[in-house]
């Protein structure tokens, strides 16, 4: 079975850098699965993805990276169709109270821990006695913390057990509290929210991720302690990168 590197990146207290893809293609997937960096997240949430597609996706991409998904909600069904298909890492959104994130973690684990049931027909290729020990050592859980509720509530939600890790989805929260900049880390008001959940994570001695696409802020909020930053959809680059060749183009045409 892989290792995956990014576990010794934790150990030594470093910052594991994750790719968001939403583009459903395989070749998409293994291109970028060949650059440098640690997880690669398919995402069910925003994004035209649908499951075959996601199989697909996981077939093709470099068995280095650790391979995540993130859910379209707390659904205990997907979260065992994806765990069956070979994800290691789920981030469950919109995660506002300790109930939910312990609904979230129960679908994740086998019986006496949770209430998944038993049907790894991908994870267990090949086929193994050692797979549910593999199994327990490689999942990690991140609940993502979103809304006002997620952060009135985030010290017990980090409290759950069997929960790997907070994930900080700074759109959403940043629309829930009312800020007209989303997202806006330079912000001293909403770093304080940040703030807040980073000391529940470190409270509970569990993983803390962040949403952050601008590089300077992935940085800052890797080197305050962030155990993974996501600083790339691979959507979002693709269209920037087209946006600024076409205008350099275009003025070039006009000058």
């Amino acid at each position: 079975m892989p290792t995956y590197p990014i576990f010794d990146k934790w150990s030594a207290g470093k910052t594991a850098i994750n790719v968001f893809l939403k583009i459903p293609n395989a070749w998409t997937a293994e291109m970028i699965s060949y650059l440098d960096f640690d997880a690669i997240t398919i995402d069910l949430q925003h994004g035209p993805l649908d499951f075959p597609e996601m199989i697909s996706m996981l077939q093709a991409m470099n068995k280095t990276k650790y391979p995540m998904v993130r859910l379209a909600w707390n659904d205990p069904a997907e979260a065992m169709h994806c765990l069956d298909a070979g994800v290691k890492g789920v981030i469950c959104p919109m995660i506002n109270n300790k109930a939910e994130a312990e609904a979230f973690v129960s679908a994740c684990y086998y019986p006496p821990v949770g209430t998944r049931s038993y049907g790894p027909w991908r994870a267990n290729l090949p086929a193994r006695s050692t797979y549910m020990k593999d199994y327990a050592e490689d999942i990690r859980l991140f609940a993502q913390i979103e809304s006002k509720d997620g952060l009135t509530n985030v010290d017990a939600i980090a409290s759950t057990k069997g929960l790997h890790g907070l994930y900080l989805g700074p759109y959403d929260l940043s629309i829930d509290l009312g800020y007209e900049k989303m997202a806006d880390f330079s912000d001293p008001t909403f770093m304080k929210h940040v703030t807040t959940i980073l000391d529940a994570a470190r409270k509970h001695n569990i993983l803390c991720a962040v949403q952050a696409y601008n590089e300077d802020d992935a940085a800052r909020l890797g080197k305050m302690g962030f155990h993974m930053v996501t600083p790339v959809d691979e959507s979002a680059v693709m269209m920037q990168a087209v946006r600024e060749k076409l205008g350099r183009v275009i003025t070039k045409l006009n000058e």
